[in-house]
């Protein structure tokens, strides 16, 4: 019987000073919508804007997010 392995995501350097289309910022610091959905029922969010359709956020919002998602993992 064959398994299968989970690929690991590629995480890079966020920067403050730049703006990222949600799905970049995902990418980038490899938190997923499920863990997105967890930090929002804890009220946790990220600060967003719209652009017609797409989302986008500062780096400086995204680091800010990920430090408060960290709260969630100290908490368990």
């Amino acid at each position: 019987m064959a398994t299968k392995t989970v690929a690991a995501r590629k995480v890079s350097a966020i920067c403050p000073e730049r703006v990222y289309p949600l799905r970049a910022f995902q990418e980038a610091s490899g938190v997923g919508s499920t863990r997105m959905r967890e930090g929002r029922l804890a009220g946790i969010h990220l600060d967003t804007f719209s652009v017609g359709r797409r989302k986008f956020c500062t780096g400086a919002a995204a680091i800010e997010y990920l430090q408060a998602l960290s709260s969630l993992n100290q908490a368990k």
